[in-house]
């Protein structure tokens, strides 16, 4: 084949050239995604051994991070069952008529916790300063300081639960009655004597 066949102006080791390098490109994106997949099992162990449900965690990443109309439909209902689950409203769902429904306000507020939770962007979807939008900012701050203050030592009660370690003694295992002398010589043994 030769330069001047069709419209290509490239030589034939040129063409192979390019092809390789387009090649190689695409190998490093494969690797990292094979890491990136190899994390993603990790962490979906992870999960599993907190006890957490690899259907709610993707059902509610599917919601929150796409722009799929189908998914979208499910939203509204897959949201409210996952702040049920949080604890971050009542469950009505089976209640009579008469009962007391979650307002608006208060589902806008779980939003915003769940959110801060995701640590998803401090943005709402509100107009900016109105009560929705300052609502749903209070609601983020919330989830933001409830995984701040909590997290720490949700882990460390995990470990523990795996390792099937009893908690760090908060007392001094070497203090007998109170009156601990650091400086006390122990017995003397028959034979150093």
């Amino acid at each position: 084949m030769t330069a001047a066949d069709g419209h290509n102006s490239l030589t034939e080791q040129e063409r192979q050239a390019l092809w390789g390098h387009h090649v190689q490109k695409r190998v490093k994106i494969i690797r990292r995604l094979e890491e990136i997949k190899a994390e993603e099992k990790k962490l979906k162990a992870d999960a599993k051994n907190d006890g957490i449900s690899e259907k709610e965690l993707k059902d509610f990443l599917d919601c929150m991070l796409t722009d799929d109309p189908q998914k979208k439909v499910d939203q509204f209902n897959m949201l409210k069952r996952n702040r049920i689950r949080l604890g971050l409203i009542i469950d009505d769902r089976k209640a009579d008529l008469l009962a007391d429904r979650v307002t608006n306000e208060q589902m806008i507020f779980a939003a915003g916790v769940e959110a801060g939770l995701a640590a998803l962007d401090r943005v709402s979807r509100y107009s900016g300063g109105s009560s929705e939008d300052k609502t749903w900012l209070a609601g983020w701050d919330d989830g933001q300081r409830i995984a701040r203050e909590n997290l720490q030592s949700a882990m460390e009660k995990k470990l523990r639960e795996r390792s099937k370690e009893e908690p760090p003694a908060t007392e001094d295992p070497f203090e007998a009655s109170g009156e601990f002398d650091p400086f006390a010589v122990a017995p003397s043994s028959s034979k150093f004597n």
